[in-house]
């Protein structure tokens, strides 16, 4: 019973945070540092399509907008991960689809999530580009996954916030 009412309280307590914080309008980024790291090179990431078209956007397009570091467990992985990228909500300003109620990301085996827009607003979501300084390959998951910083931002650790971690991404797309 009383293990009952703390894991009652315990939501309740990070439901009045979450509630704390948008109401101040204050996006907690402590889960993010600046990352300095050499250049990348001009590979292309994921194709953004919108209105007909496809457009490629570059590593070094992606990068040039400022890096950022977190450490994180996965919901996949064993451990925590350091991934290195940039914010979710400045690729998408980037690329015009920052106005959209939600994004679609599909990955090169086809697998596809809607993110919706509270996402990128509620939690400073990483698109990451690195791992451990390393920039990410076809077999690190890569070029570009969506990290969801779970130490700082524990409300992003739930089933339905889980299937969102997308890893080689092929295209970006508004959500429609």
């Amino acid at each position: 019973m009383s293990s009952l009412l703390n894991t009652g309280f315990s939501s309740l307590r990070r439901s009045l945070i979450m509630l704390a914080v948008l109401a101040l309008g204050v996006l907690p980024a402590r889960a993010l540092e600046p990352a300095d790291l050499p250049e990348s090179p001009d590979t292309v990431a994921f194709n953004v399509k919108n209105n007909g078209k496809s457009v490629p956007v570059t590593l070094r397009q992606l990068e040039k907008l400022g890096l950022y570091r977190v450490t994180t467990p996965s919901p996949f992985e064993k451990g925590q991960l350091t991934f290195e990228g940039v914010l979710f909500r400045d690729v998408l300003k980037l690329v015009g689809l920052e106005g959209e109620d939600s994004v679609v990301l599909r990955a090169v085996d086809e697998y596809v999530q809607i993110i919706p827009r509270e996402d990128w607003t509620e939690g400073p979501l990483l698109l990451a580009t690195r791992q451990n300084g390393k920039l990410l390959t076809r077999r690190t998951q890569g070029p570009t996954r969506l990290v969801y910083p779970l130490n700082d931002h524990p409300a992003f650790d739930t089933p339905i916030h889980k299937p969102r971690w997308v890893w080689l991404i092929k295209t970006l797309e508004p959500g429609g």
